[in-house]
């Protein structure tokens, strides 16, 4: 329990560390192990191929070697012929030789030792008592007897060199059986090597399973239902340390973003109920508009209706002054109807379109030209086109954009020089999804400080007796710009005079609609 407590402690990283450290160690022992086996297999082989068979070679050459002599000994016994000695001498040659390899390989510690010293003896008893006799005789050929005698002795050698053989032989069958046992051995031990890192991948994977999938998983699902709304939803955590601490770590977010999101509630609260003051406000200004428009057009219309009755009937007997004062009356009555009805044509932009629709651009300005025909023939105007071939619409209002354009050809036809008869040059250039749109003429200009101050509504740059109007027409146009998603401003233009430029929305290619009339 202590342990399971302390492991639980441990984060993912240190538990990786110590499972890898342990299959690690596992592996490092079982590879001494079998180091160790494959050195001592090593080692029984090495005995057998180079001490044990060799070992077995020369007993076998020792006893070829005194057959060799017997042979010799029994030929000349018979024959008393010398020649018969020739094999005698080359087999103790040979058997000295071999005897000092046999030397080498049989060690005094090797149980094979005493057979071999029981082979010399062996051999020795037949070479004393009769190989030795037989080589110095001079007498006539031996008896039948004193041959059995040496063959019986040579027997004992036979026998003892097979008891030699035999010895060398079961200690060749017991390193090979020692080699076939070690190297069951590591096969023992890679199996157990396999077993091993087998069930340390099962451990590991059930590990991972319970210490990071598991609560990784549970994790994901408590994220899931807070991201799908459910805010209030707390997450908790489990599994090592850094994933709890993760988990904290989102808990926190949580928090934050619950707390987000009560106060987004709260100004979302706050902007309806600022749209309702709104709707509520555009409804009494549309009820003013309304007002305006019919209230008080009928009295200005009577005031300035009687004022020319009076001049006309009583002209005559008026004084100079008195006239004067008439011809205030009407100027001012006329002037207010004009000053209405601009302000009725402001404050509707943005509230009577019904939607926008693709707009021959060339097709409205044309008409807005034509519509100050008696102006462009009073002050002999042009009216110059240089369109951008790929900007034969933009998507707008068309009543609206014919009334922006009918503002700034007459702002160019009004504010003209006296020298020159006024040019207005209308050019494009395509700029993404929007149009740039400049009208340039060559008349009196503004100068760079008042370059926004003339989209202000009621700003006049000049006296009311220079040049006529109510201060709304820039204003209008630029309301009119804004309410199509661009924006309006004014630089000098090349000629001197005034460039205004706006940008307004291209459309995608659909057929045109015709402006209105």
């Amino acid at each position: 329990m202590v342990v399971l407590t302390v492991f639980s402690g441990w984060t993912l990283a240190r538990r990786l560390r110590a499972a890898l450290g342990a299959l690690a160690l596992l592996l490092l022992l079982a590879g001494l192990a079998i180091v160790l086996v494959l050195r001592q297999a090593d080692r029984a082989l090495s005995d057998q191929t180079q001490r044990t068979f060799p070992a077995r070679v020369a007993a076998s050459q020792l006893l070829t070697s005194l057959v060799n002599q017997e042979t010799g000994l029994r030929g000349y016994a018979l024959t008393r012929d010398k020649t018969f000695l020739e094999p005698y001498r080359q087999g103790l040659v040979d058997e000295q030789a071999t005897r000092a390899r046999l030397e080498r390989y049989v060690l005094p510690q090797d149980p094979a030792r005493l057979a071999l010293l029981t082979v010399d003896a062996a051999i020795t008893a037949w070479r004393d008592q009769y190989a030795s006799l037989r080589t110095s005789d001079t007498a006539g050929g031996g008896t039948d007897s004193t041959i059995e005698f040496g063959r019986e002795l040579f027997d004992r050698v036979r026998q003892t060199n097979a008891a030699l053989d035999a010895q060398l032989a079961g200690q060749v069958r017991s390193s090979q059986t020692e080699a076939d046992r070690d190297r069951q051995l590591v096969l023992v031990v890679l199996a157990l090597m396999g077993v091993a890192v087998v069930g340390a991948v099962v451990a590991l994977q059930r590990a991972l399973q319970t210490a990071v999938l598991r609560p990784m998983s549970h994790l994901a699902a408590q994220v899931a239902l807070v991201s799908r709304g459910e805010h209030t939803t707390s997450i908790r955590p489990e599994g090592p340390p850094d994933i709890r601490e993760m988990g904290a770590g989102v808990e926190s977010m949580r928090l934050e973003l619950v707390g987000v999101l009560a106060e987004v509630e709260k100004q979302q609260r706050g902007l309806e109920r600022r749209a309702a003051e709104l709707a509520r406000s555009n409804a009494d200004l549309e009820q003013f508009a309304y007002v305006a428009s019919h209230d008080l057009q009928e009295p200005l219309r009577k005031v300035a209706s009687f004022c020319q009755l009076l001049e006309q009937r009583y002209g005559g007997q008026l004084d100079e002054r008195g006239e004067q004062y008439i011809a205030f009356a009407v100027d001012g009555a006329k002037r207010m109807q004009l000053l209405i009805n601009d302000l009725l044509t402001f404050s509707r932009v943005g509230r009577t379109s019904e939607g926008f629709v693709p707009v021959d651009l060339a097709a409205t300005a044309a008409k807005a030209w034509a519509g100050l025909e008696s102006r462009v023939e009073e002050a002999q105007g042009q009216l110059e086109l240089d369109l951008d071939g790929s900007a034969g619409a933009v998507l707008g209002d068309a009543s609206l954009l014919l009334l922006l354009f009918g503002n700034l050809f007459g702002n160019a036809l009004k504010y003209r020089r006296e020298d020159r008869a006024p040019r207005v040059r209308l050019s494009t250039l395509t700029e993404g999804a929007m149009l740039r749109v400049q009208v340039a003429d060559n008349g009196i200009g503004i100068p760079d400080e008042y370059a926004e101050k003339v989209f202000v509504i009621f700003q006049r740059l000049h006296p009311k007796d220079a040049y006529e109007g109510t201060g709304i027409g820039l204003a209008l146009c630029k309301r009119i710009v804004e309410h199509h998603g661009g924006r309006i401003w004014v630089e000098p233009a090349p000629e001197g005079g005034t460039a205004v430029r706006f940008t307004l929305p291209v459309p995608d290619p659909e057929p045109l609609v015709e402006e209105p009339a």
